[in-house]
This record gives structure tokens, sequence and C-alpha cells, in this order.
């Protein structure tokens, strides 16, 4: 991954009844918080869905997906790194 890069590109992989998934996610704020820009496989033309959330809630959710099987082009360990504010472009 890039030194300059803001976001990290997080593809969730097809699992059961849930559609392949592009999450770019921001780097935390000081009060850890993170931007995320989505795409759902169901229409990868829409424009994305952005939403705000606590970094600790999403790390939470990540490895829930990851426990039941979803794969993700992202190791785990570097997920936390990032959304705990500790990845290479977040400091």
């Amino acid at each position: 991954m890039d030194s300059s890069a803001r976001e990290l590109p997080l593809l969730l992989g097809r699992h059961k009844d849930q559609a392949e998934t592009l999450l770019l996610i921001g780097v935390p704020d000081s009060s850890g918080i993170v931007h995320v820009r989505g795409w759902s496989a169901d229409d990868w033309s829409a424009p994305p869905g952005a939403r705000a959330e606590r970094a600790t809630l999403l790390l939470a959710w990540l490895e829930t997906q990851v426990s039941a099987g979803r794969p993700m082009n992202q190791s785990l360990y570097a997920v936390r790194l990032w959304l705990r504010g500790e990845g290479p472009a977040t400091g």
C-alpha cells in the first residue's frame, strides 16, 4: 500500500446471501471516527454509500464477518492496525 494512502481499500468477498462489498475506510480521526464509502456487487455502478462510524464498532463488525467465513483482501491484523490509527498511512 502506498504510504500516502488516506483510505484503506477493503474487499469483502461474497458469503452466503451477502454480496461482495468494497469499502474504502478513511483514517480514524482523533475521536476514533472513520469515514467509510462502500459499494456492493449488486450494483457496482451505483454511487457509494457513505457513513461515519466509530472505528471500534467497524472493527468488531469486520471481525464478526471474518469469523463467519467471509474472506477479505486485507489481513485482519492490517485492518486492526488501520482502525487503531497504527497503520502505515495513519501516522
